[in-house]
């Protein structure tokens, strides 16, 4: 190997400290491991001669080949050309992958209620006649389980629909109805108490229900005729306040077969 010409800063020599820019030559030993240094005087042209020991690089260590291979990865990845493997998992370390194809799998919050057996639901239909109510009560559990539900009515002749919270049950209503599990493998029960009446009148649906005082009419609405005919419902859900009482009231204006649909799940807050 020919030599090279290198400049040192300050190389320590038996003559003291050599100036910067002094001229130093380098050549292989025979052995491969050690190196001649010839460290010239610019001043009066002496020399000396200085071992130089090398020793292998340690294992990993950076070289200028590992960095041309790396940035062509990180290249390959920027440029989305090499497939990136990704895992999901949900909270409990399951894989959210189909394992037949492969797929991401995901289902909506209530859906996922549905699969965890704390998704209810009640169904059902009465024949109205004229002035006739159909009163439900509906009592919340005294948790942080809160209710989340939603509902929808069709009715075959107009109606008058009213939801009211914190209401008073000066009589409890005739009969119980018992929500039903949405997963019918699980034994689940829901936290909440549903009873039901019909009624002659709404006098007679006030002296059991006491709707006044400090009840609060949440919405309410006439369908069954005009741009309303058929049907109405509650897409979005509410959040029912827990240790209260509700009551969910039709009023026939006149007479014909009401259908109602009612679901909900039971969830505590994470935070």
């Amino acid at each position: 190997m020919a030599s090279e010409r290198l400049n040192y800063t300050g190389v320590p020599g038996e003559a003291g400290w050599i100036p910067s820019g002094t001229g130093v030559e380098v050549e292989p030993n025979s052995a491969g491991n050690r190196q001649v240094v010839a460290v010239r005087n610019p001043d009066d042209g002496t020399s000396l001669d200085v071992d130089v020991t090398t020793s292998a690089l340690p294992t990993g260590a950076a070289t200028s080949a590992k960095q041309d291979t790396l940035l062509s990865e990180l290249q390959l990845k920027a440029d989305l050309t090499e497939t990136q493997p990704a895992t999901l998992k949900d909270s409990l370390g399951n894989s959210s992958h189909d394992a037949s194809t492969g797929a991401i799998m995901t289902v909506d919050y209530e859906h996922h209620e549905v699969h965890s057996g704390d998704h209810y639901f009640v169904r059902g239909y009465q024949d109205l006649s004229i002035n006739e109510v159909l009163d439900f009560t509906w009592l919340m559990p005294d948790t942080t389980k809160w209710i989340h539900w939603t509902w929808s009515i069709e009715v075959e002749s107009e109606t008058n629909w009213l939801v009211y919270e914190n209401v008073v049950a000066t009589n409890p209503l005739a009969n119980t109805f018992t929500p039903r599990n949405s997963n019918r493998n699980s034994g689940n029960t829901s936290g909440t108490t549903m009873r039901y009446e019909l009624q002659a009148s709404l006098a007679a649906a006030n002296a059991d229900t006491n709707v006044g005082g400090a009840a609060i009419l949440l919405e309410s609405g006439i369908t069954g005729s005009g741009r309303n005919a058929g049907q109405t419902l509650r897409g979005n859900e509410m959040i029912m306040k827990q240790n209260t009482l509700y009551c969910l009231r039709a009023i026939a204006t006149a007479a014909g077969f009401i259908n109602f649909t009612m679901d909900w799940y039971e969830h505590t807050n994470k935070v």
